[in-house]
């Protein structure tokens, strides 16, 4: 019976999730419609504030194991990293206290390392996350923070982040649209793995399989 209560609980957050989908991109598409004017940084901050709901919807149907996560009484950590200036970081901070996000049932502490800042990110990340989020302008790599911590989920911004850089999940810019590209591996592998149930929303997530060296 719980088994069942979990799936049918998951199920019901896919398909919200993927109602909110729709709803953000219709909303985007009215907005652009009815103000063609719109500054660009608006429509950036729009586009911003979508990532950032995204991405927390994404944690949560996020599975870690036990040992891909803190030790007991310390808190999951999510960590962005390089400058901007489109209000993701404070979209991002908002949301994560107003749904009082979790992982595994511990409340997530975030944090964001600016340009120059580098030394205090390298040892956050030593450290341990859970997930991880490369801004444009950051100077890491999905190979560097990989070789930091193998704790982490990994995004980041633009198609080649997945395709070319082996990253786990971007966000895209399409007709309007802010689609989710995914890597398979994010899929397949024990810990960090995302729920196969999002893999239906072909709309709005494209899946890539890993590079032949990846294997």
């Amino acid at each position: 019976m719980q088994r069942y209560r979990y799936r049918f609980k998951l199920s019901l957050q896919v398909t919200c999730f993927a109602w909110l989908v729709c709803f953000g991109l219709l909303f985007g598409a009215v907005e652009s419609f009815a103000q063609p004017a719109l500054a660009n940084l608006e429509q950036d901050r729009r586009t911003a504030r979508v990532q950032a709901t995204y991405l927390t919807h994404l944690v949560n149907f996020t599975y870690w194991q036990e040992g891909h996560l803190p030790e007991r009484g310390e808190s999951p950590k999510v960590v962005i990293l390089g400058g901007e200036s489109r209000g993701f970081v404070e979209s991002l901070r908002f949301l994560v206290r107003q749904r009082a996000l979790k992982i595994s049932g511990q409340l997530v502490e975030l944090h964001h390392f600016d340009i120059g800042q580098e030394t205090e990110a390298k040892k956050m990340l030593s450290d341990g996350c859970q997930v991880v989020f490369l801004l444009g302008n950051s100077s890491f790599t999905p190979a560097q923070v990989r070789s930091l911590t193998t704790h982490a989920v990994i995004f980041g911004e633009g198609r080649g982040f997945v395709t070319e850089k082996s990253g786990d999940v971007s966000f895209i810019v399409s007709r309007n649209r802010v689609k989710l590209v995914v890597s398979e591996k994010y899929f397949r592998r024990t810990s960090p793995k995302l729920s196969s149930k999002l893999a239906n929303l072909k709309s709005v997530v494209e899946i890539h399989p890993p590079r032949k060296n990846e294997g």
